[in-house]
């Protein structure tokens, strides 16, 4: 539709105009007078709290909610000194950082855009690495695992579905409903009951109904027919939010910073440094022999801290008396990330 005409948005105080178009060469359009006053041209205009630039490719409100956001991760990185890594922090940014970024986001997708969605993926990796205090470089995918934290790609994914699932439902007001494509329309699915849409440019494909319809004609049944909004979010939710890692309620921000870098498999071992390159790492090997110096070694094997061992192998045997029967993975595991038959013991 917006291929097709122009539309013009007249504003107050003082008047404005924007001329929202997809077409690469200026269109002349004939000047706006309002009580013999001129309406001056404008390239965006911010409404409901989003910026609507006249391409409508919303990057000028995706750059301001991102600028936003790194000023509070600098906030972030001054806190963790003093507040719980991982808990605290967490919910700061929950609360206060993501909604940024989460405000219209089902309006401003762009999922066929890999360089859109990349700069999206790193407003949450930098508030991750601050929150964890991991190094540059640590996988995403592990860092948010510890953090319990869904990609922005997938929380989009999920909102619009969530969107989707109102409107199908009737749930979303009329206006949305009559946007769904008529049987007599389109061309039927196998999988569902509404009709698909027929999209002649990329553009339309993957705008909102089309691209959305087609994610929900990809779920289950059991997710689908979810009895109300709140039983279809927690099925989505189980999907795509990883259950993060147990921290025993401990505050101790540099120890917690440190157990985490070795949870994620990046931290000043050498091992670690090795493989990510770093350039004043010749080898993997520890300096108190010729041992690899990963994580196992460090914890089980590594000489420069025998004592160090001794007092935690001894604390933790006074819960688990067969410890030392375990493999050195399990052993790795146990004093990584705790081990919940334990807590029954510390309880006694």
């Amino acid at each position: 539709m917006i291929g097709k005409c122009f539309l013009t948005l007249i504003l107050k105080k003082p008047a404005q105009e924007v001329v929202f178009s997809r077409k690469k060469q200026s269109q002349s359009h004939p000047t706006i007078s309002l009580n013999n006053v001129h309406v001056e041209r404008a390239s965006q205009q911010k409404h409901l709290g989003i910026i609507l630039d006249e391409k409508l490719n919303f990057k000028q409100h995706v750059d301001n909610a991102i600028l936003k956001i790194n000023k509070g991760i600098s906030v972030i990185k001054k806190l963790c000194h003093t507040l719980p890594r991982k808990s605290l922090l967490t919910i700061l940014y929950k609360a206060f950082l993501r909604p940024l970024i989460d405000y219209g986001d089902i309006i401003y997708d762009q999922p066929n855009n890999e360089t859109f969605c990349e700069k999206l993926k790193s407003v949450q990796y930098k508030a991750a690495l601050a929150i964890t205090g991991a190094i540059q470089g640590t996988s995403r995918e592990k860092i948010y695992q510890e953090l319990g934290l869904e990609s922005l790609k997938n929380r989009r994914w999920y909102k619009r579905l969530c969107c989707m699932f109102k409107i199908i439902n009737e749930e979303a007001p009329k206006y949305l409903v009559n946007l769904l494509p008529k049987s007599n329309q389109t061309i039927v699915t196998r999988n569902s009951n509404i009709p698909a849409f027929y999209c002649r440019t990329d553009c339309f494909k993957y705008s909102f109904f089309p691209s959305t319809l087609r994610d929900w004609f990809n779920l289950n049944d059991y997710i689908k027919n979810s009895e109300s909004i709140a039983v279809f979010k927690k099925r989505l939710l189980s999907n795509i939010r990883p259950i993060k890692n147990n921290i025993y309620n401990i505050f101790d921000p540099i120890g917690l910073k440190l157990l985490t870098r070795l949870r994620l498999g990046f931290s000043h071992l050498n091992e670690h440094r090795f493989r990510h390159n770093f350039q004043d790492c010749l080898n993997p090997l520890c300096t108190c022999s010729l041992e690899t110096e990963d994580t196992i070694h460090y914890l089980l094997h590594c000489l420069h801290f025998s004592q160090h061992r001794f007092d935690l192998i001894n604390s933790v045997k006074s819960v688990s008396n067969n410890f030392e029967s375990y493999s050195d993975n399990d052993k790795r595991n146990i004093l990584l990330y705790g081990d919940s038959r334990f807590e029954s013991v510390l309880k006694k």
